[in-house]
């Protein structure tokens, strides 16, 4: 049997047939698809929730890991009888001011959840333009029909016991989850405090694809 190859780039169509890339060395070529994430991105299937630009301000009912119908920091919800999975791509976590409390900020989860009450940080689409997400985003916003939380990991954000200086706000951790999450639907996601801290404002955000199950 003989297999034929075509040298160089080309366009197809979803749906059509082609040959296998070569190169002109005639070895088979075999890499990424442009950038890790395009193909979720231009298909319109990444989104991100986020806080409030500004930041919001830690408070004791945030603490890892959060009560039924409790306010948290940033929680995404997936929810039932959605069709798909959120596959966690990465978090972003950053200081804005206060002394946060010492110890690292957590993932804590909960599942077969029917959340209720309206989200309020707005999703968006990662294809500027593109269209709404089945998940939905909360911040600081009681989780009506949550069920309580357990501790996954830690988000690898260690805080420390003193001010976050005004010279010094930027202090940042992003964690490239790269799938490593998987919230099914009737699952949340949640960023978590160890501790509350004094006047501790942090802005966080969560990008995950959504993936028909």
């Amino acid at each position: 049997m003989i297999i034929e190859g075509q040298v160089g780039p080309r366009i197809v169509q979803d749906g059509g047939n082609t040959e296998l890339r070569l190169s002109r060395m005639g070895s088979a070529v075999v890499q990424p698809a442009h950038s890790k994430y395009y193909e979720a991105a231009s298909r319109a299937k990444l989104f991100t929730i986020s806080t409030a630009t500004a930041g919001t301000t830690i408070v004791s009912a945030n603490a890892a890991p959060p009560a039924a119908a409790a306010a948290t920091i940033l929680s995404l919800y997936n929810p039932f009888g959605s069709n798909i999975n959120a596959i966690i791509v990465k978090t972003v976590l950053q200081n804005i001011s206060g002394t946060p409390g010492a110890g690292a900020f957590m993932y804590c989860v909960s599942w077969a959840n029917r959340i209720t009450a309206a989200q309020n940080a707005t999703p968006r689409c990662n294809y500027i333009g593109g269209a709404n997400p089945i998940c939905q985003g909360y911040t600081q916003t009681a989780l009506t029909g949550g069920l309580v939380h357990v501790v996954l990991r830690a988000i690898g954000f260690a805080s420390f016991a003193g001010a976050v200086a005004a010279a010094n706000p930027g202090i940042a951790n992003v964690d490239y989850v790269d799938g490593e999450i998987v919230v099914p639907p009737g699952g949340v996601l949640t960023i978590a405090d160890a501790a509350t801290g004094t006047s501790h404002v942090v802005a966080a955000s969560i990008t995950w694809e959504e993936v028909p199950v």
